[in-house]
């Protein structure tokens, strides 16, 4: 493998790597990389057969995206991802662990729906708290802390998290700019950024054409991307210079804000501090 290959020593690291390089990669390992973005528990604690069989593509390529990004077989890629949850606390271990094993039950009655939609959120929130590290928390609050103005935006389903974002910047007196379009004014809103701004972002697949035109117009004046989505590996995501990873369960075709909502209460407050 060449020498110049950076390898990543923890998971959060190899997220940015990944992120960085997806581009390059070909469809294949494209595959591979969208897969474990996405089912990072199964990544930790099977075997390469299994995870072939559920990514859809031979062991050889699983072996390939892991010489790729420098690692001396696809075992030693996934030390990390098994470091990353099995370094916790053992009921977390065991919480892991039955939630891979449980599936969502037939729903019935009003009690089903209730009890899915609480135990797929409370999955959704010990998941985030084995996988996002406190160096992350602490980079985008430092990077907050900097910007002249912060620019919240969210449409469709991620506006409840922006708003509520908004207002807990208010409430800890950050100058902030919930950028929600009334009046037709999104657009001027945009154009309001400047380097040393930084646009917070929420943003959930099918990515609206409002989210494209923020992260076009933050990049294009040089100011500084915190998202929060779905995948690291999507265009929003690789865009992000910090990018929280969210992967929320479905429950009768519906998901929660709940991990996105946790995100940013966390960043409001810390930034209180």
């Amino acid at each position: 493998m060449p020498n110049d290959i950076e390898v990543a020593t923890t998971l959060d690291k190899f997220k940015d790597i990944l992120a960085e390089r997806y581009d390059t990669l070909s469809n294949r390992l494209k595959q591979v990389a969208d897969f474990i973005s996405e089912e990072p528990m199964v990544v930790a604690f099977e075997t390469m057969s299994v995870i072939s069989v559920k990514a859809g593509v031979p062991i050889s390529t699983l072996s390939r995206f892991a010489n790729t990004f420098g690692f001396d077989g696809f075992s030693k890629m996934q030390v990390l991802f098994s470091d990353q949850y099995f370094h916790k606390p053992r009921d977390y271990k065991e919480r892991i662990k039955r939630a891979k094993s449980e599936g969502i039950s037939q729903i019935e009655s009003i009690q089903d729906i209730f009890e899915n939609l609480g135990e797929s959120n409370i999955k959704a929130m010990e998941d985030l708290l084995v996988g996002i590290p406190s160096s992350k928390l602490e980079d985008a609050i430092a990077l907050l802390s900097s910007a002249n103005t912060i620019y919240v935006q969210g449409v469709r389903r991620a506006y409840p998290v922006a708003s509520y974002l908004w207002y807990m910047l208010l409430k800890g007196d950050s100058s902030t700019v919930l950028v929600d379009g009334a009046g037709g004014m999104r657009s001027p809103m945009l154009k309001q950024i400047k380097k040393e701004d930084v646009l917070f972002i929420t943003t959930f697949k099918p990515h609206a054409q409002e989210s494209i035109a923020a992260i076009e117009r933050a990049r294009e004046v040089g100011a500084k991307i915190v998202a929060i989505t779905d995948s690291q590996m999507s265009e929003h995501g690789r865009q992000a210079d910090i990018c929280f990873e969210i992967i929320e369960n479905d429950v009768m075709e519906f998901r929660s804000l709940t991990s996105a909502m946790f995100i940013a209460q966390t960043l409001a407050v810390g930034l209180m501090l």
